[in-house]
This record gives structure tokens, C-alpha cells and sequence, in this order.
């Protein structure tokens, strides 16, 4: 199978579950005009013949990209070797997108998909769709891209890349943000004024006006940042979640904040983690 240029890349382990990833890679990389690049990694295989597996690969990537609707010679199939979490990050360092699932078994023997989906959002520098393994198939067509923001010039960085994503997938875009109650510390006998709460909305709103553009809609919510963004997109039935991570491709040793990482364990529908750097 010939090299293609960087594009979307789909890590496979054989399984089910992994495939989940495959229709929406397929819409990003039509609505992006880019080629989609599987890969699998062998990793504490002995024995195991590279060569072999690749031809193995190739047949099972044509049959996925043909159910998918993914053109011939729009395709790529690669067999890698390494630390899986690691091996996907460097194959995809140059990628637009990656996108993977998040459970699989069996298959090629290589359990890429669980706690190594989980080190592939944390540790890398392009943007990662996080396609949740579960029985209804996801989809990129209905639906608006749904951004979860704080007020933070990182969190405007992913609202930046969910407008591209939204206009090349044609979506409406929501904004979402948070307020709660501050804690009570020095408060007289921790009470607060009795029109916190509104005054705590109105600024929320006030500030989701002042970044929207026009067309776009507004969301806020009196929960925590993920409480929000799980309720907005329920809501509003999202076809996919947009938020950011500091990401510098270290596996190991990255948090993805508080928000990204509860979303990223509870999600039902596709999730853009965008990495912001520092």
C-alpha cells in the first residue's frame, strides 16, 4: 500500500470496539480532503513476523475503508513496533487528526485501546478524537460542535479549532460555560447575597456574548465545568465535544485537567481534545 501524505490516523487493534473510530475518521477525512492512515502496533509479540502482520493489515484495512466509504488510494495500512501508546504517538506526530477508540480486545493481541487510548490523548501534540466504543454508532452529520469554555485563553483556542471543525463538517456551534457558588470563606456566617445566583449567570452569559460570534449558540449552566458540558451536550444532542489539554507528548506524565479528563471517562459522543501547548 503506497505512503500517503499526514492525514487522519486510526489506530487498530483488530477488535470491535476499536472500529468504532472508523465512520468518524471517515467523515473528518472527507470533509478535510485528507488520507486516512491505520496503524497497529506489535508490541511483546515474539516471534511475530512484521511482514506478515502487514499483509494481514492491509486486507483488513480494505475491507474497514470500504464499509466506511473511503475511497481507494485515499487509504494507508501500517504495521508499527514499540510501546504502544508511544509507537502511535510518534507514527502520528506529523497527523491533522488522530482518532481512537476507547475500549478494544483481541484481535491482533495488541490491547492499544483503554488505558493506552487514555495515554494517547494525554501525551499528544495534534488533536485527538476520542470516539466512545459504545453500541450506537457515532456520527459526525447531525448534531452542533458543542465547546466547553472557562474564560481562559486556552479554552479560546479550542473554540477557535471547533469553529474550523464546524464549518468543514457544516455544524451549527454551542458555546458552553460553568457557573457555581464561590466558597464561603469570610463570608458572615457563610451566607451569600440573595442574588448571587443570578448575578453568577449573568456574567457567565455575559461573557459567552462577548466571545460568540453571531449565529452561534450560548449555553450556561450552574454545575461544575463537566457537569455542564455533559448536560449541554445532552441537551443540545452534540455531534461532537470540543475541549483542550496541555499537550507536550510526554505519555507518562501529563494531566489533562479536571474537566477534559472526567469528560473524557463519561462521554457518549465523540470528544476533540485539541492539546494547547503550556
Amino acid at each position: 500500500m503506497a505512503s500517503l501524505p499526514a492525514g487522519v490516523v486510526v489506530p487498530l487493534d483488530g477488535s470491535k470496539a476499536a472500529e468504532a473510530a472508523v465512520p468518524v475518521a471517515a467523515a473528518v477525512a472527507r470533509r478535510y480532503g485528507l488520507p486516512v492512515q491505520f496503524v497497529h502496533v506489535l508490541h511483546g509479540e515474539e516471534g511475530t513476523d512484521v511482514a506478515h502482520a502487514d499483509e494481514i493489515l492491509r486486507g483488513y484495512v480494505t475491507s474497514l475503508a470500504k464499509g466506511a466509504g473511503i475511497p481507494e488510494g485515499t487509504y494507508s495500512g501500517a504495521v508499527v513496533t514499540g510501546s504502544p501508546a508511544r509507537a502511535i504517538l510518534d507514527f502520528a506526530a506529523n497527523a491533522k487528526f488522530i482518532v481512537l477508540s476507547s475500549h478494544g480486545r483481541g484481535g491482533f493481541k495488541a490491547a492499544i485501546i483503554g488505558s493506552v487510548a487514555d495515554k494517547v490523548v494525554r501525551g499528544a501534540t495534534v488533536p485527538v478524537i476520542f470516539v466512545p466504543a459504545i453500541d450506537s454508532k457515532a456520527s459526525l452529520e447531525a448534531g452542533p460542535v458543542l465547546v466547553g469554555l472557562d474564560g481562559s485563553p486556552e479554552a479560546e483556542k479550542g473554540l477557535a479549532a471547533a469553529r474550523e471543525v464546524a464549518k468543514r463538517l457544516d455544524l451549527r456551534v454551542v458555546l458552553v460555560r460553568a457557573y457555581t457558588l464561590p466558597p464561603a470563606v469570610g463570608l458572615e456566617f457563610g451566607t451569600y447575597p440573595a442574588d448571587i445566583l443570578p448575578m453568577l449567570k449573568e456574567s457567565a452569559e455575559a461573557y459567552l456574548n462577548q466571545v460568540a460570534h453571531p449565529g452561534e449558540e450560548k449555553y450556561t449552566a450552574l454545575d461544575s465545568a463537566a457537569g455542564a458540558v455533559e448536560e449541554g451536550a445532552e441537551k443540545t444532542g452534540a455531534a461532537l465535544i470540543v475541549l483542550t489539554s496541555h499537550g507536550k507528548g510526554a505519555v507518562d506524565r501529563l494531566a489533562l485537567g479536571s474537566t477534559t479528563d472526567r469528560v473524557m471517562h463519561s462521554v457518549k459522543r465523540p470528544l476533540l481534545v485539541v492539546p494547547v501547548g503550556n
